[in-house]
């Protein structure tokens, strides 16, 4: 083997490698192919920025983890930054796919779209579209930020020292409120305050023992069904009564005030018309029950039309998505021919915006007019020729002996 066949073989073998090599970067996508020829096709998407931490040519562009593109340049706006970044055509971007950029604690930042709700359906990006984009706090911004709590933590040291302060103060309270062996404090205080109210407690109860009690009182009950007249009861449609003056001040002008005897005369009237009312809520009660029943059947009738939907739910639901899909892609197959109707390079596009295209088609079908015009002339000038070759042949399909005699005798024939 000499050297020339040796130095042919490693070339061979270099160039195979770089080739391979290519291939490689290609299919598992570790470099941007967009400037290969073999490379996939992409679209540009731009992502307005108010900075751009860790972001550089070739930044990876992520969405829910998967890579789709790389980022291309960065422009600076003065106030902000537009990313450009090449996304693959098989990758489609929507408008509520926010672009969100975090950068890890080496630094290397990556964009990452996640998707948000939203109430209006959300459109496929177009190329060339810019989007906002919103950048996440670096992970050491975090730390840094303990420092600034240094003062919250001496400001909550402060509160905690008020509050034992504060505590202090309330133990001070507490051995005033029970007193000491030499003084007695606000508790028993209130223990004795508590003793008179529970003997003006009894007098109330002895009150309302000769109210609701047997005590012998003479109480006229009204007719059952029938409530008393308003101006039967004491007091009530009575001329107003001057009272006399309290401590020099004149009294109100009104009948006087019920207390005593006659208070609990009408308190116990008023228990006896209790089982009247209670009757008439019975009825009441009743009326109301048919009138649930009515509901209740109600119920039921619109429940048998309801329960078959319930076992159609999900068939409806189904056969609902399904349309709802199937009018997504008719929109999506309306909206790709109406791009290419727009499009001035297709053939209908051309038609339409291109006046020379008309003209000539105008042309054209004016040049295929006057051509069938002249076909019909010359069909009308072939229809005699057309009657006598059908006559010639009727005439030898009835007699097809006269060939032969019109051949041996021409002068016998007519």
């Amino acid at each position: 083997m000499n050297d020339r066949r040796m130095e042919f073989r490693v070339g061979v073998v270099v160039f195979a490698t770089v080739i391979v090599g290519g291939l490689l970067a290609t299919v598992y996508d570790p470099l941007p192919t967009g400037w290969l020829p073999w490379g996939r096709a992409t679209y540009r998407i731009g992502i307005a920025l108010p900075e751009a931490p860790g972001i550089g040519p070739n930044s990876p562009v992520r969405k829910n983890g998967i890579l789709i593109g790389r980022v291309n340049s960065i422009e600076d706006k003065g106030e902000g930054v537009v990313v450009q970044t090449d996304v693959e055509t098989d990758r489609p971007l929507l408008t509520n796919q926010v672009p969100h950029v975090r950068t890890s604690v080496l630094g290397d930042a990556t964009i990452d779209f996640v998707t948000s709700p939203s109430n209006v359906p959300p459109q496929p990006l177009a190329d060339g579209a810019v989007i906002p984009g919103v950048v996440a706090p670096h992970p050491l911004e975090a730390i840094a930020k303990l420092g600034d709590l240094q003062e919250d933590f001496a400001a909550a040291s402060r509160a905690l020292e008020r509050a034992g302060n504060e505590v202090g103060d309330l133990a001070a309270r507490i051995n005033k409120a029970f007193g000491d062996e030499t003084d007695s404090g606000r508790v028993t205080r209130l223990l004795d305050t508590t003793e008179q109210a529970m003997s003006q407690f009894a007098q109330t109860m002895t009150a309302m023992n000769e109210i609701i009690g047997d005590v012998p009182v003479e109480v006229r009950r009204p007719d059952v069904g029938q409530p008393p007249a308003i101006n039967q009861l004491p007091g009530v449609g009575q001329p107003p009564v001057n009272q006399p003056p309290v401590n020099g001040q004149p009294a109100p002008v009104g009948p006087a005030p019920i207390e005593g005897q006659e208070m609990r005369r009408r308190i116990r009237q008023g228990l006896y018309e209790m089982p009247d009312a209670v009757r008439e809520a019975r009825i009441t009660m009743q009326q109301f029950r048919g009138t649930l029943e009515l509901a209740d059947k109600n119920l039921r009738n619109l429940e048998g039309f309801t329960e078959p939907l319930g076992e159609k739910g999900g068939e409806i639901a189904a056969t609902l998505i399904k349309a709802v899909e199937g009018l997504d892609v008719l929109v999506q197959d309306f909206t790709v021919l109406v791009r290419a109707l727009n499009n001035r390079e297709g053939t209908i596009g051309r038609l339409i915006h291109d006046a020379q295209v008309y003209e000539n088609l105008n042309r054209l079908m004016c040049n295929a007019n006057t051509v069938l015009i002249r076909v019909d002339e010359l069909v009308r000038s072939l229809r005699p020729i057309r009657d006598d070759v059908r006559a010639f042949t009727d005439k030898i399909g009835r007699e097809p002996g006269r060939i032969i005699s019109g051949a041996v005798n021409p002068s016998l024939t007519k």
